[in-house]
């Protein structure tokens, strides 16, 4: 998962952001307005669909033939799938809403609005696993996920299309205050980049809950399905599933460890919530990011045996995580206690916005060093499924153009906010997100 977007509209005009002029910018940069809106509200369903009917075990998840669709509905739709989906969904709002954990507040928005969180992801993991080991142990069959996953994929983006249907309805009778700086007033824009900054239930903040947890948890709980039906069905699991499941169950621990990290991220601070975060949280996560899982579950024979080749697998993972999480605390900690003794002796750049730009440790070696180690993360993943197919490495190869587009986003928003100071900090760190390369 990506969380490490920082943009806000920096524009003090009183002017409604709906109206605000900044916004042509996002046009030119971001993706495509509302005709960009539209387009990729059908391309990224589609999309989906594709890559997950391909790489079943009938397509062979190969790329240079066209996959073979069912046309039989019920291969598509399933009401229990329905109410299995929908159920999962209520759990992490019930968890969420547990007055029990760490209260954060988040960072200042525009206006100096401060919003309070409730922390208790990892407590929502923990109790989800409990619910996920009870079934084993009551002999629930764990094949049922795969065998019905086309009718999964569907629930969680029927779900996503109607939680940000209803999100565009709620925004329209908000005030102009609480409208996402990318708010436009175009119905196709506003619906797929959200057009309500942050829009809560009473005490639940609907984006915050859904960013780490049905889609997060749900896609470790996937691999973790894949794993205990091949068990039952053989009496072992591949190496490589194993090592794939143990990379990616680390990733979510890791992300629900340090859930208030994500108040600091683009994704929070000025991304509406509109079915571009919805459809990402509930349905890409999990349809795509278990797609090494489903892989390796389908063709064991085609993924890395070989010990050494584990081995290095490892190493490229080990050295992403290290790379990635050092670059986000450090971030953290900056951001919020810059007097803090780990940052406090590190190179910074002062702005005329009376903040400074930390040019130092990990983010003196590039721009963007987060983005460096969930490249290598991702790649780390797609490498246990071995070298004879590429569709099980669109997650890296779509990551990293995510990133390099995202890296473009910020740093025309940087640039307008920081200025000089900001041309400084290129200067003194050339490198965008690869050092040497990029």
């Amino acid at each position: 998962m990506v969380r490490n977007r920082l943009k806000t509209n920096g524009n003090s005009s009183t002017t409604p952001p709906a109206k605000q002029e900044v916004t042509s910018q996002h046009d030119v940069i971001g993706f495509g307005g509302a005709v960009g809106g539209a387009a990729l509200s059908v391309l990224l369903p589609a999309l989906v669909y594709a890559i997950v009917i391909a790489c079943d075990k009938r397509n062979g998840c190969v790329i240079t033939r066209l996959p073979s669709f069912s046309v039989d509905l019920k291969d598509y739709f399933d009401m229990k799938v329905f109410g299995v989906v929908l159920s999962w969904y209520l759990l992490q709002v019930l968890l969420a809403l547990l007055p029990i954990g760490p209260q954060v507040m988040g960072q200042p928005l525009k206006g100096g609005k401060r919003l309070l969180y409730r922390c208790n992801g990892f407590l929502a993991l923990l109790i989800s696993i409990l619910i996920f080991a009870v079934a084993l142990h009551q002999g629930a069959p764990m094949d049922y996920i795969h065998k019905h996953w086309l009718q999964f994929v569907t629930a969680s983006i029927v779900y996503s299309f109607v939680l940000a249907v209803g999100l565009y309805i709620h925004a329209l009778y908000v005030p102009d205050s609480e409208l996402a700086p990318e708010a436009t007033g175009s119905l196709f824009n506003d619906f797929f980049m959200g057009r309500e900054l942050n829009p809560r239930v009473g005490s639940l903040d609907l984006k915050f809950m859904c960013e780490l947890r049905p889609g997060l948890i749900g896609w470790m709980l996937v691999d973790w399905s894949l794993c205990a039906s091949q068990y039952q069905q053989s009496g072992a699991v591949t190496p490589a599933l194993a090592l794939v499941t143990l990379f990616q169950t680390i990733y979510v621990f890791d992300a629900l460890k340090h859930e208030s990290s994500i108040l600091t991220t683009m994704d929070i601070i000025t991304e509406g919530f509109g079915f571009m975060l919805a459809f990402g949280d509930l349905a890409w996560v999990p349809a795509l990011y278990t797609l090494q899982a489903h892989f390796i579950y389908n063709f064991p024979e085609l993924a890395v045996s070989n010990v050494y080749g584990l081995v290095a697998i490892g190493i490229v993972k080990a050295a992403g995580y290290i790379i990635f999480r050092g670059a986000n605390s450090q971030k953290d900690v900056f951001r919020n206690n810059p007097n803090d003794s780990s940052v406090a002796h590190l190179a910074t750049i002062p702005t005329s916005a009376g903040k400074k730009l930390l040019c130092a440790g990990y983010w003196g070696i590039c721009r963007r060093p987060n983005y460096l180690g969930d490249i290598l993360m991702a790649t780390a993943w797609s490498l246990t499924c071995g070298t004879t197919h590429l569709l099980p490495y669109f997650y890296p190869i779509y990551f990293f153009i995510l990133l390099v587009h995202r890296q473009i986003r910020d740093e025309a928003y940087c640039k307008q906010k920081y200025g000089a100071a900001w041309d400084s900090y290129c200067k003194k760190v050339p490198y965008r997100i690869i050092p040497y390369v990029f």
